[in-house]
């Protein structure tokens, strides 16, 4: 189904489904073979993950770590879209996939990585948690498509409300992944979710917590 096009930029914006897989797939092994930042060799720790970091048990350092770590994390994340178990949308651009947002009922995902004892599991919230743009398409409206088409998939899904996990410190350059400040904002900017008429609902110690009722 698709939930958001903007015509006038040429985006339009699907949710991820098990025959979108060779897509997904497409997407993110071209992102981590030539992206400046995200590619495998040069960023080992995030250049394999195939956002699936919040539907994996394993801890971080088993996902990053084991042997062929990149082989198994593209086959559990093959796994679960041809299950129909992954959430998220894909952004296309003349029939390329450009960008990808990982979205869905928080209540659907196994793994709340470093959000412990802010879940309500009776709340009826969808999450938005990672971003991927290639790099030619930056700054070009994909995240705020995306992110559009992710309150119009929760309203489909009759979710109460969208919430997101936005950076609000500052970056520390000698952060343990040594990822550049400028890409730090994965989760989307505060700035994006603001104007989208998110409000800041709870603050962490590096991210916030921002949500619209829908």
């Amino acid at each position: 189904m698709e939930y958001f096009a903007l015509k006038s930029s040429e985006i339009s914006v699907r949710e991820l489904e098990p025959t979108l897989v060779e897509d997904y797939l497409g997407f993110f092994d071209q992102v981590y073979q030539n992206d400046p930042w995200l590619n495998t060799q040069n960023n080992p720790w995030w250049g394999i993950c195939y956002c699936g970091f919040f539907d994996d048990t394993r801890s971080e350092e088993e996902r990053n770590r084991a042997p062929h770590a990149a082989v198994k994390n593209r086959a559990m994340r093959t796994e679960m879209i041809g299950s129909g178990k992954a959430n998220g949308l894909l952004a296309y651009v003349d029939g390329k996939v450009v960008g990808w947002c990982n979205a869905g009922p928080r209540a659907n995902y196994l793994n709340l990585h470093g959000y412990p004892g802010v879940v309500d599991h009776n709340e009826l919230v969808g999450s938005i948690f990672c971003f991927v743009v290639a790099a030619s398409y930056r700054g070009k409206g994909i995240a705020t498509a995306l992110l559009n088409g992710a309150i119009d998939k929760f309203r489909h899904e009759q979710l109460k409300v969208a919430e997101a996990y936005p950076r609000t410190v500052p970056a520390d350059v000698n952060n343990p992944y040594n990822t550049p400040p400028e890409h730090l904002n994965y989760r989307g900017s505060l700035s994006m979710f603001l104007k989208t008429g998110f409000t800041i609902y709870r603050q962490l110690e590096r991210h916030a917590i921002v949500r619209k009722k829908l």
